[in-house]
């Protein structure tokens, strides 16, 4: 029998599989290793008043609404030097939630901030630049991070 010229055969072997296996987790790595990166910064420029808007971030995988809201409504200012503490406390447990995510097979995370008193922030006389301009922290802190990673 003679071979047909029009033909074509194509095999996959199940080394290929592997690699495919290995660029699926190389790829959840670099998406676990970008997010660390987004929220690291994103706590780093969050102001620290009472700690209560660093620890209102939240990282959701797409399509999970679970918000997180802490208020500083009667919590005391924290002093100078409890302010980064806090902000690595936060960056701690964001990338914590993280690395418990299966970043290999989602269809992305999603980074919120439902802190009830970002009003009140936006027109506090306390709160220094850059954090005040142009009046809106959060959009401030969002085109920040746009600009970095966009």
């Amino acid at each position: 029998m003679s071979e047909n010229p029009n033909s074509t055969q194509v095999t996959i072997s199940k080394s290929f599989y592997d690699k495919m296996k290995q660029v699926s987790q190389r790829l959840g790595e670099a998406v676990s290793d970008r997010a660390i990166e987004i929220v690291s910064n994103a706590v780093d420029i969050s102001p620290v008043d009472t700690g209560a808007f660093v620890e209102s971030w939240q990282v959701n995988p797409r399509g999970d609404r679970t918000a997180r809201s802490r208020s500083s409504a009667g919590r005391p200012r924290l002093p100078e030097g409890a302010k980064q503490a806090k902000r690595e406390e936060e960056k701690a447990r964001l990338i914590g939630r993280i690395e418990s995510l299966d970043t290999e097979n989602l269809d992305g995370l999603t980074i919120t901030n439902r802190a009830p008193h970002i009003g009140f922030m936006n027109n506090n006389d306390r709160i220094k630049e850059p954090y005040k301009k142009p009046n809106d922290i959060f959009g401030v802190i969002r085109a920040t991070l746009r600009d970095k990673y966009t």
